[in-house]
């Protein structure tokens, strides 16, 4: 009985980890609001331009925002923290880092929505053609406008600003302070990618620092998942193989074995439920962290072989099958229309078009095998988007990404770069101190994002560490 529950909550909590995140990802994890904070958080919405770098194009748009002012004084910073490929909610201006620090210096803090995403919906669709406007230069411009249009409206034109973002959201933060200087005078930048990467393998890379994380916990855990995904390979090449694993697995189909991109997407499903894990680790009240559920399970003799325990940390607590088809993956991020679309379709597109991200199966030691090689990601982008979408044109658009932005060396001051060294998508982040005024920030035992959250009793003293160290440097940039 208890083996069954730290399986439910094990199976129920996780969030997956493709990109920065997994096909079902539904938005960055915002600190717990709480009731009687919601009344100060504010809905409204600030028209912006479609291109903001084509003088002949004069489409508008709506882009929503959240505000909370029941700190603000008339002397007080601007405290903004960015929206990436998700829907806003209330949250960070109720509760989180970003709240006490505005708390503590009289702040308005604002909570922007990115373009494409959550209620921002600047075109009547998102086919191939209106998806060209969604990009990281154009969401930079919003903000430049955005705090521009804020400091007018609130007389506060010599107010500090200081900009926060997780993820995606943390690149943006560097990226805004790096292009205009004049309106953010800092940024805090938690677990943010900053290096485009089409093919992220390799040693102390995405999915091998995914295995490093389990054995940390439990040295036979890497061993046994590297036996289930073994056990998989071999089934595959058995006439009746794929039948076994659609029963297995409970899938709702039965792969086809003879589409190589039909059982990469399978594997690749499969993979997500431990880069899932690893990504988000928290520690639970019962100092059982989510990896330390997850390697628990798949340790367990008495549930099986090793390929039983993948398949019972595969099942959905509602009984459902699970859904691994490619060409139904395929079909359903086709659809252009806002009321069926998903956040992977627009997501899926700025990976084609500007970052990659692509945590493949290239590694030599890779614990989930080999079947799922960057041609697997390279064809998603030309199956969605058309045949101009092919590997060199991201080459090129990687390559622009690094030039633009300055990759891991970007020129730039009054930055605070935070990673948790759990995280796998640390190691395309800022790790040593760029300058006096840039400091990295590596957490050790945390994952991703975790700085921006409320303290807890059960945080490390790394990460309760961390969080007072940034209060300090942003106190400094507010105050000087």
């Amino acid at each position: 009985m208890y083996v069954l529950l730290i399986l439910l909550v094990f199976t129920n909590s996780l969030v997956d980890g493709f990109g920065l995140h997994g096909f079902t990802f539904k938005g960055l994890d915002e600190p717990q609001t709480l009731n009687n904070r919601a009344k100060d958080v504010h809905e409204k919405w600030l028209i912006q331009s479609l291109d903001h770098f084509n003088s002949r194009d004069s489409n508008i748009w709506n882009m929503r925002y959240y505000e909370n002012a029941a700190f603000s004084t008339q002397t007080g910073p601007i405290l903004i923290m960015l929206g990436g490929e998700w829907e806003i909610k209330p949250n960070f201006l109720t509760n989180g880092l970003m709240y006490d620090i505005a708390v503590a210096h009289g702040a308005i803090m604002y909570y922007t929505e990115h373009r494409y995403y959550g209620k921002s919906k600047p075109i009547q669709d998102t086919s191939e053609e209106n998806l060209q406007y969604l990009s990281v230069d154009q969401a930079l411009a919003d903000v430049a406008y955005f705090i521009e249009t804020m400091k007018r409206k609130l007389g506060k034109e010599n107010a500090k600003v200081i900009v926060f973002g997780g993820s995606y959201a943390g690149n943006m933060a560097v990226w805004a302070r790096l292009k205009y200087p004049h309106l953010i005078q800092g940024a805090v930048a938690s677990s943010a990618p900053v290096y485009a990467k089409i093919d992220f393998y390799g040693k102390y890379q995405y999915n091998d620092i995914v295995a490093n994380s389990l054995q940390k916990y439990n040295e036979q855990c890497p061993i046994d998942v590297k036996a289930a995904f073994d056990s998989i390979k071999e089934l595959l090449a058995t006439n009746d193989g794929a039948e076994k694993l659609k029963t297995y697995f409970n899938l709702c189909k039965v792969p086809n074995v003879k589409s190589n991109n039909d059982i990469s997407h399978l594997i690749n499903i499969f993979i997500e439920k431990f880069a899932g894990t690893v990504q988000y680790n928290k520690n639970k009240d019962n100092n059982k962290s989510d990896i330390a559920l997850c390697c628990d399970n798949m340790t367990a003799t008495y549930l099986g072989s090793p390929l039983q325990r993948l398949a019972r940390l595969m099942s959905k607590s509602d009984g459902s099958c699970v859904d691994a088809s490619y060409e139904q993956f395929i079909s359903r991020q086709k659809n252009i229309s806002w009321s069926l679309d998903s956040i992977t379709r627009r997501w899926y597109y700025q990976t084609c078009t500007e970052y990659g991200y692509y945590s493949t199966t290239n590694s030599k030691d890779s614990i989930f095998g080999s079947l799922v090689p960057l041609d697997y990601f390279l064809n998603i982008c030309v199956k969605l988007y058309g045949n101009y979408y092919n590997a060199d044109f991201l080459k090129s658009r990687v390559r622009r990404t690094n030039l633009i932005y300055g990759g891991l060396k970007p020129d730039i001051s009054n930055v605070i770069f935070t990673n948790g060294d759990v995280d796998p998508w640390h190691k395309l982040s800022v790790l040593i101190d760029l300058n006096e005024s840039t400091p990295a920030i590596l957490i050790k035992g945390t994952s991703h994002c975790q700085d921006l959250m409320n303290d807890l009793p059960t945080d490390l003293p790394d990460l309760r560490k961390a969080r007072e160290t940034i209060r300090k440097i942003v106190a400094k940039w507010i105050t000087l």
